[in-house]
């Protein structure tokens, strides 16, 4: 099968259609693809140099993915910013604080699982 890109439905295959937008920076490196979070720039698409900020290794690459939105868009998503901000200092809707709550949780079953061994233990060993 080919993994040429003809911009033709007949040559799609699982491996086109979740294929990620790739660049290489002047290192000659992988640019991560990121989403601009700041005031200016909300929820823009670029790539940079993966040294970035690193200004000893950064080579400088920097490239929007997207055009800019309007500035009516960008009024709204700011004003959603300190909501998404505010979920993530409680610990919700961030990866890290699911995997420590997903840990938590183990942590509390496998406890619970422990002291039942030990009472099962117990009533075998005095019957």
């Amino acid at each position: 099968m080919s993994s040429r890109s003809t911009g033709s439905s007949s040559h799609s295959d699982v491996s086109n259609a979740r294929k990620v937008p790739f660049r290489r920076c002047y290192c000659g490196l992988s640019a991560p693809f990121s989403t601009s979070w700041s005031d200016k720039n909300p929820v823009r698409m670029y790539f940079g140099c993966q040294y970035w900020p690193d200004t000893n290794k950064d080579c400088g690459f920097f490239e929007w993915y997207d055009d800019e939105v309007s500035e009516w868009y960008k009024e709204v998503l700011n004003k959603l910013k300190p909501k998404k901000k505010s979920l993530k200092d409680e610990g919700t809707g961030s990866p890290e604080a699911s995997v420590l709550n997903l840990v938590r949780v183990m942590i509390g079953l496998f406890v619970i699982f422990m002291i039942m061994v030990l009472v099962l233990l117990c009533l075998l060993l005095k019957g």
